[in-house]
């Protein structure tokens, strides 16, 4: 955990902790996109080709990251106190919808995924090649 000016903890982005951290902060985002993202936001816009979504997302790196740092932004903007009055509604506006829509998009990580309401279908990303140039 990184330490402000203040000396308050603030967790580090999923992708920068130990293979053991990462399972658990893992654990702890699936909670939070299960039992209150997906029910709160993703139900009420009904999955289609044009606003897919994917059931097993955390299979999908692109879908971890916008996530979690969607959950960081909430966690730190949904205390009015701390973060002021208009926060909720600044992550609603500056977090929530930006990032649904990316990840709900026609080409974003979840097309081909749960198109249909009530079909489960799983499309994991494509695996790409890289190549490593840093012998030249």
């Amino acid at each position: 955990m990184s330490t402000t000016q203040e000396g308050a903890q603030q967790p580090p982005f999923i992708f920068a902790l130990t293979p053991d951290e990462y399972m658990v902060e893992l654990a702890q985002l699936t909670a939070w996109v299960n039992g209150f993202l997906v029910p709160v936001y993703v139900t009420s816009r009904i999955p289609s080709s044009r606003a897919p979504w994917c059931a097993r997302w955390w299979e999908h790196p692109e879908a971890i990251g916008r996530l979690h740092a969607l959950w960081l932004a909430y966690q730190a903007m949904s205390d009015t106190g701390g973060a002021g009055i208009t926060a909720p509604h600044e992550w609603h506006r500056d977090h929530l919808d930006p990032a649904l829509a990316s990840l709900r998009a026609p080409d974003g990580p979840f097309s081909g995924c749960m198109t249909k309401p009530h079909q489960d279908t799983h499309n994991p990303p494509p695996e790409v090649t890289v190549v490593d140039h840093t012998g030249l």
